[in-house]
């Protein structure tokens, strides 16, 4: 792997800390440990696609407006709706940088691929259903949001990255996605927050060893 191995180690150690400092703190400070994790995969992005590198910097902006109960005047209904608002534009960005990979016949997947995405589908579909009547005033922003994130699996999905890291790190972002929503909307469930962030930073670490594989097997190519 050519991408920065001491960046990586930093990350994957904020993101413990932050797993070990947030039971214990009554207020909003450690979420700066989530902030710093995927900002530090964000500086590794940059070097292997622009795009990639956006994604990763709205993502870690939307980790921190998800995590401060309070900004100024903002609530925390706000927050989380600006929250989803800069998750929503890094799942474009995660959208438009997929497609420079897409494999050129695209539209006969193979079998795994396949499975993947009516994977994505069905998950999807069973969150809003499970979902539909607890959102009220939210449901418009939740659908579009979810739409948006359907698409961003499915193209990682259809991505020509030599490995399925990518398909499965879309897969994961979609079940953190998932927890929050019935966390939220529904009621929390043990762990909620220990999984969710778990399954989230390891779904935007394996988005990015995916992008890094497709760039070193051009590399090694003549």
């Amino acid at each position: 792997m050519r991408i920065s191995r001491p960046l990586l180690v930093l990350s994957a150690t904020a993101a413990f800390t932050s797993l070990l400092v947030h039971p214990l703190s009554p207020g909003d400070w450690a979420v700066i440990f989530k902030v710093m994790s995927i900002l530090l995969l964000a500086v590794v992005g940059f070097r292997l696609d622009r795009l990639l590198g956006a994604a990763l910097t709205l993502s870690s902006f939307g980790d921190f407006l998800l995590g401060v109960r309070r900004l100024g005047k903002l609530d925390g209904e706000s927050l989380f709706l600006l929250g989803l608002g800069s998750f929503l534009i890094a799942h474009l960005s995660y959208i438009m940088m997929f497609r420079k990979y897409r494999a050129l016949i695209w539209w006969k997947p193979g079998r795994a691929r396949v499975w993947g995405v009516l994977a994505i589908l069905v998950a999807v579909s069973a969150m809003l259903g499970i979902l539909s009547q607890s959102l009220g005033s939210m449901l418009i922003p939740v659908v579009a949001y979810s739409l948006v994130l359907s698409c961003m699996g499915i193209s990682a999905m259809l991505a020509d990255l030599g490995t399925p890291l990518a398909g499965f790190g879309a897969l994961l972002f979609i079940t953190s996605d998932a927890m929050i929503a019935i966390s939220k909307f529904r009621h929390p469930f043990s762990h909620s927050e220990r999984l969710i962030w778990i399954t989230y930073y390891v779904a935007q670490f394996l988005i990015l060893r995916g992008v890094d594989h497709r760039h070193s097997r051009e590399q090694r190519t003549p």
